[in-house]
């Protein structure tokens, strides 16, 4: 009776008609984009170039403020533009060597921004993501057209088709991965678990030999500390800004070290080598980062240093095979393959990034070659990855990781039932 009662009330209330004309509009989706992909672009711009114009202020003011404030503005606005891998033009000198520090803060910022962007339009599928990453690049790529045609003042110049040409890429393939991750549309959750693992394992191996190289390069500053010292006291009152220059660069130094451990090595000019068993070189400029390249073949006690790739592989193959235990034999091989092609692409991409030319005689040829790194490593670490990877699959690593991870798993035992006399079987 209650339940009919409250059914009849219910039915006699008055309904009003809602004109949808006057319902309250909701927030408009391309207008929320355009102002979070404004907001965003400012904002990584600003985070970026506002330290380099800091720092260069800082050498301009202890060089006794030659010049006028506007170049010291240029000279900032260059240092940005060249971490996106475009060349410029410092007095005369053609620069394309890519500061690679500045590259990295700067694709981590254009991926934020995406991200955030992503997330003030409520994004998760595609859609968002091509509409995210799409605003952001494209307000980026202006921003960057208009800076570089700012900064062609005094001794500065820089093309702005060929700015655009490096940025377009970089912006986009930037802001395309940082939209996806935030709207999790990335292609790396659905793929299989061997590809997975693959490519975890091959940057994995990338990233343990910039870690070395970055070592090495720390062990050649102290072992000719010296002769970099000389070479900053040249510049007088100016070394301070002389010393910041060459830290920008030491993530190329570090990709340099990685190409020396490799084999190939790289080179310090036209016609020039500088390698573990070869070093031949010619007359460099007084630089820090060249004060610090190595004069000689490397000493014999340290030639264990020419098989750390196929070491570092070796070790990253039982580590493979050792958290695979549910993959079988050929899918773990066809794995340590693909990690040590994914590793032989990033060796290939860092080498390319980390050289270029400083100037067009002398020095128009700095950096490894992209080509011999890949293949030198690459086939380096495909032997380790590979033969490590059999050998503990024959040695039965994978039983061990699956006891183990049956261990380290919260299970509760559930004790069996006592018999009793009415579970005996009757005769």
């Amino acid at each position: 009776m209650k339940e009919r009662a409250h059914t009849s009330a219910a039915a006699q209330r008055d309904t009003v008609a809602v004109d949808p004309a006057k319902r309250p509009a909701g927030p408009r989706r391309p207008r929320a984009l355009l102002a979070s992909a404004v907001a965003t672009v400012l904002w990584c711009a600003t985070v970026v170039y506002t330290p380099i114009l800091v720092l260069v202020i800082l050498a301009w003011w202890l060089a006794g403020r030659v010049g006028d404030v506007s170049t010291v503005v240029a000279a900032a606005g260059v240092a940005w533009i060249a971490g996106h891998g475009a060349g410029v033009d410092i007095g005369g000198l053609h620069l394309t060597v890519t500061p690679l520090l500045i590259t990295a803060v700067l694709a981590w910022r254009l991926a934020k921004a995406a991200a955030a962007t992503t997330r003030a339009i409520g994004g998760k599928d595609a859609a968002a993501v091509r509409a995210a990453a799409g605003a952001v690049s494209i307000l980026y790529i202006g921003l960057t057209a208009g800076v570089a045609a700012l900064v062609s003042i005094g001794p500065f110049a820089v093309s702005v088709p060929r700015t655009l040409a490096w940025t377009a890429p970089f912006a986009v393939a930037a802001t395309a991965f940082g939209a996806a991750r935030e709207a999790g549309v990335l292609p790396w959750d659905r793929s299989s678990v061997w590809l997975r693992r693959g490519v975890r394992t091959g940057s994995l191996v990338v990233g343990a030999l910039l870690a070395f190289g970055s070592a090495a390069v720390g062990v050649a500053f102290a072992v000719r500390g010296s002769a970099v010292a000389d070479t900053l006291a040249l510049y007088g009152s100016d070394a301070w800004a002389v010393a910041l220059l060459s830290l920008l660069y030491l993530p190329n130094l570090a990709v340099w070290a990685v190409a020396y451990l490799c084999g190939p090595g790289f080179a310090v000019g036209t016609g020039t080598a500088v390698q573990a068993e070869l070093v031949e070189l010619g007359p460099l400029p007084a630089f820090p980062v060249f004060a610090a390249v190595p004069a000689g073949p490397l000493p014999a006690s340290a030639t264990i240093l020419i098989g750390l790739p196929l070491m570092l592989a070796s070790v990253f193959g039982v580590l493979l095979t050792y958290r695979s235990p549910d993959l079988r034999v050929p899918r773990v091989t066809t794995a340590a393959i693909l990690a040590a092609a994914v590793a032989a692409a990033l060796l290939a991409a860092l080498a390319w990034l980390s050289g270029g030319a400083a100037g067009t005689d002398l020095l128009a040829e700095i950096g490894p070659d992209a080509w011999k790194v890949a293949a030198f490593g690459g086939v380096q670490i495909l032997i380790g990855l590979v033969g490590a990877a059999l050998v503990a699959r024959l040695f039965a690593v994978h039983r061990r990781a699956a006891e183990s991870e049956l261990v380290r798993r919260d299970t509760v035992v559930i004790p069996e039932p006592a018999p009793s006399r009415d579970d005996a079987l009757r005769y």
